[in-house]
């Protein structure tokens, strides 16, 4: 047979103990079987067998697996006769196994062990030490803003923890499937600024701390209102036309985009677009991150980075759903609704619809 491969100590033993505690609850019950295994057990300490060369010459057809006729051939030698089959069935019973497809190697090694033999280090995987990095890419933002964030691994990972703790005493826990991941190795996603707040973020991976990082969110600075211009008083005509308010879903995408743009204050960029209607877009993917911190349905979804038709760039939440994946370069439509200015990217951002 090739040669013995055990999984990692840690989960042999796990095994082991298992195999032990089936001896255990298949013999209270069983004197039989109780019998069975004390004398299997006396004749392994007697006979000095070392645990690899008895399953080397167990395994005749070289096959990794011990069958129940190997195994019955095994006791032959122990009594000097061929055993009854029900014998070997109560055996393979100890470890779960069939004696018309055999013992896996792995499990016939763990009920040797469990029988009292000692099984060499050497047969065992080397365990795969998990390393882990977290990349903020701002120290600081404001209200309203996001920080990408970045993990990385040295192996890939089945999944991973995210923790978030901020200065307010809240604290969130995100776990991510490999599924869900950029890459087995590597996955970025977007922190969302709602609460001004200094904020501690941990890499966790089966409860083991990787790396930890750190960033402050600010509320957006005052900006001091511009003196109110005097204008002359509206002729009867002028009035008429002011009361007809010109509704900004009437306005293209790139009108609003454009309007946002020009404005000074946030809380004019938030009255705007509070009266933005909504529109239908089509637009093309340059980017993904996933949207941990976002309200409601958009947590956890993705956000985009897209450009329209037009040459408008723009960040769009999408709502969470796991069936659902973007690439680079995909053309999509959506109906789209502004949410809020940006300053950082001087861009929109909006939610989907």
């Amino acid at each position: 047979m090739a040669e013995i491969l055990l999984p990692e100590k840690q989960e042999f033993e796990r095994r082991v103990d298992a195999v032990s505690q089936r001896i255990s609850s298949i013999s209270e019950s069983n004197t039989m079987a109780k019998l069975l295994h004390s004398n299997f057990t006396n004749w392994l300490n007697s006979s000095a067998v070392s645990p690899v060369k008895l399953t080397q010459d167990l395994d005749e057809d070289k096959n990794g697996m011990i069958s129940g006729d190997e195994f019955a051939t095994l006791l032959g030698k122990m009594t000097g006769e061929k055993p009854p089959e029900w014998v070997v069935e109560v055996v393979f019973s100890f470890v779960e196994a069939d004696t018309a497809k055999g013992i896996p190697i792995a499990d016939w090694m763990a009920f040797l062990a469990a029988s009292g033999l000692e099984v060499p280090d050497s047969l065992f995987v080397a365990p795969v030490i998990i390393t882990g990095s977290l990349l903020i890419d701002k120290p600081e933002i404001q209200v309203g803003e996001s920080v990408t964030i970045t993990a990385s691994f040295n192996e890939p990972v089945e999944a991973y923890e995210l923790k978030v703790t901020s200065s307010l005493g809240e604290s969130e826990n995100f776990v991510t499937q490999q599924a869900m991941m950029d890459s087995p190795t590597f996955d970025e996603f977007l922190l969302d600024g709602n609460n001004a707040a200094d904020y501690t973020v941990e890499l966790l991976h089966l409860g083991v701390r990787l790396d930890t990082g750190s960033f402050v969110i600010t509320e957006a600075p005052a900006v001091d209102p511009e003196p109110p211009v005097e204008e002359e008083a509206p002729s009867e005509t002028e009035s008429v036309e002011a009361t007809e308010p010109v509704l900004p879903s009437s306005r293209s995408f790139s009108e609003v985009n454009e309007s946002l743009a020009a404005m000074r204050l946030r809380s004019e960029t938030q009255a705007y677009i509070a009266s933005c209607g909504s529109h239908d877009l089509q637009f093309t993917v340059l980017s993904t991150a996933r949207t941990l911190l976002g309200e409601g349905p958009y947590k956890n979804g993705t956000t985009l980075t897209c450009t329209g038709d037009d040459g408008t760039v723009f960040e769009l939440m999408t709502v969470q759903d796991e069936g659902r994946a973007f690439t680079k370069g995909e053309v999509c439509n959506a109906v789209v609704q502004p949410f809020a200015w940006s300053v950082a990217l001087r861009r929109l951002v909006c939610l989907e619809r």
